[in-house]
């Protein structure tokens, strides 16, 4: 673990820091706002990171004790640069075996760093710099309109419901007891977050089991107070009885393979299940809309979660995609619907510029993809172009060895700009397919 500074020995750092801002402390060549800024000039300073809202940067720490060269990077000059330290690191020793994926895990840890420490060198000239696992981005100390909010207090709030709601444990569990005829749900899987079989739906839900009629007698406030207690989980969504809404599908795509029905993970603890409910849940949002044609589907508390498929995007493609952060980068949540996937019934959409259909059957129904599905599966030349050139970053013939590497920043190699730019806009890429002949859907 690199030795902590002592504050009475970076005064450099300090003045920089008393004024609210510090520098990006990249140690391989320019801040990449720099050269973005070279393209595009204005007068703010690129380099410069503003403390009171570190969302998009990477701490790093110095063995050096006096070093002044700064702590945090921009997101985008700390990949770029640790990609420099893996190429390294894939030269030595024992990390000659590890796949890529064993030496980007172990990078950080002391197993992989001792390998590479000789490429991680500072500003300084006096230490070597290192990513500091244990520090996780504050949120932001303003909001949108600038004024500056008393996050002591807000924190003392949370507090004093977080005693409220365990003063009342009882809310969560004095629904209903599940009957044995409870639809086709897996009866062995478990909550993903209390370790007990999942709570039946709210009141407020329209589809409620036989065996839960009697909970309708309940009150608004008792229904509603029950959804609050147990929504850190799942309780505010809806459980699935049947798989009728699937019946829509071809027969041969009626199987695990094609629609997602079990949790990966011991005990109901799927990773995946547990990162779409409490992001949800943490909205308050039961619902969520399909990005193309908005219509409304319920969420359910069990695999297959959604009558078609999330997937995670950086771009914001409609204004109910959710904003979450995964492995530190800005993420929006999205959901596309079944009759969208499949194109049917005026749903299909094509491409602008080549006319060619796109076509999502193919993925797996009720689950996440980890990147944006309308961008990696380029058609054409327009959909590989640059977002600020319009030059293509990509050989037409070149396609990249993995989906989501279709998601990620890359440089244009004409402009160099470092954007997302396989990532478009729908609106700029999709259209309609005229309906020539009526497809019947359920």
């Amino acid at each position: 673990m690199a030795p902590r500074r002592h504050l009475g020995q970076v005064q450099g750092l300090l003045d920089a820091e008393d004024a609210g801002v510090t520098r990006c402390c990249v140690p391989t060549g320019e801040c990449l706002r720099v050269q973005q800024q070279q393209m595009s000039p204005n007068t703010a300073d690129p380099m410069l990171i503003a403390l009171d809202d570190l969302r998009d940067t990477v701490r790093v720490t110095c063995n050096n004790e006096l070093c002044t060269s700064g702590r945090f990077m921009h997101r985008e000059c700390f990949e770029q640069w640790e990609q420099t330290v893996l190429a390294y690191l894939k030269t030595c020793g024992r990390a000659r075996s590890w796949s890529e994926r064993q030496r980007h895990q172990n990078l950080w840890t002391k197993k992989g760093y001792d390998l590479a420490y000789k490429a991680c060198g500072c500003k300084c000239g006096r230490g070597h710099l290192k990513k500091d696992l244990d520090w996780m981005p504050p949120p932001p100390t303003s909001n949108i309109f600038g004024r500056v909010e008393d996050i002591s207090e807000a924190a003392a709030g949370k507090k004093k419901k977080r005693r409220n709601r365990n003063a009342r444990p009882s809310l969560a569990i004095s629904a209903a007891h599940p009957g044995p005829n409870e639809g086709r749900g897996r009866a062995g899987s478990l909550s993903s977050s209390t370790g007990s079989s999942s709570p039946p739906a709210s009141g407020s839900e329209p589809s409620i089991s036989p065996v839960h009629a009697h909970s309708k007698k309940k009150s608004k406030t008792d229904s509603a107070e029950r959804s609050r207690v147990g929504g850190g989980a799942n309780g505010i969504f809806t459980r699935r009885l049947d798989f009728s809404s699937f019946n829509a599908l071809p027969k041969n795509k009626l199987n695990s393979y094609q629609i997602k029905t079990e949790d990966e993970g011991n005990h109901g603890n799927d990773d995946t299940r547990c990162f779409i409910l409490s992001t949800l849940a943490s909205q308050g949002r039961s619902k969520v809309h399909c990005v193309l044609c908005e219509e409304r589907m319920p969420v359910f508390d069990r695999y297959p979660l959604v009558d078609g498929t999330f997937f995670l995007s950086p771009r914001q493609h409609a204004k109910g995609c959710i904003e979450v952060k995964v492995e530190g980068r800005t993420q929006f949540l999205t959901v596309v619907c079944m009759a969208c996937l499949e194109g049917v019934n005026g749903r299909a959409i094509v491409c602008r510029f080549c006319n060619q259909r796109w076509d999502g059957s193919s993925l797996v129904l009720g689950t996440m993809y980890s990147y944006d599905i309308f961008a990696a599966m380029p058609c054409c030349t327009e959909r590989i172009k640059c977002n600020a050139c319009y030059k293509p970053v990509l050989h037409p013939a070149q396609r990249l060895n993995f989906f989501s590497d279709y998601s990620h920043i890359v440089p244009c190699p004409h402009c160099h700009t470092f954007d997302t730019h396989f990532v478009k806009p729908l609106a700029y890429c999709y259209a309609r397919q005229p309906l020539r002949s009526l497809q019947l859907w359920p």
